[in-house]
């Protein structure tokens, strides 16, 4: 399923420097953090798959006579809009709470997530999955998922 929002784009070495780099420690402590934003966005994107369905039935159903005002599923169309609106904030919300731990959430389906950290001086992304149990990998601010490599150091400048 398509997530229903964007996430962040990667940062480039064209960049300034990120305002915020982690250690291992520090990015693996916020790991049941993000676990569990990711776990209330789960549940809202399910939901919201759900009322999009109901709401896409209902409009096959009923066609352009849903503007009638005295039709029996108005009120239920009309309510199932404003849930599907207010799980759309929510999950905006939800991004933002990712964002302000000063974290580059890559792909919300997979639960990828980089945090920016230095690796023998070198700026690099720590990056994690949902599902792993802590930070085990890193790649180049260029390499993406496909450049990841085991941690040998543990960065902590």
């Amino acid at each position: 399923m398509a997530s229903p929002f964007d996430a962040d784009r990667p940062l480039g070495a064209e960049h300034a420097p990120p305002s915020k780099t982690f250690t291992v420690e520090e990015a693996n402590r916020l790991l049941p953090t993000i676990d569990r934003i990711f776990h209330e966005m789960d549940n809202r994107t399910l939901r919201l798959q759900e009322v999009n369905d109901l709401i896409q039935d209902l409009e096959a159903y009923w066609g352009d006579r849903l503007a009638t005002p005295d039709l029996p599923d108005r009120e239920r169309y009309l309510r199932l809009l404003r849930e599907r609106d207010d799980l759309h904030a929510s999950l905006g919300e939800d991004l933002e709470r990712i964002r302000a731990l000063g974290v580059l959430l890559k792909d919300y389906t997979t639960g990828l997530v980089d945090f920016s950290g230095y690796l023998d001086g070198e700026l690099v992304f720590l990056c994690w999955q949902r599902g792993e149990t802590e930070i085990k990998f890193y790649h180049s601010l260029e390499g993406g998922y496909a450049g990841r490599r085991p941690l040998e150091k543990i960065p902590q400048k």
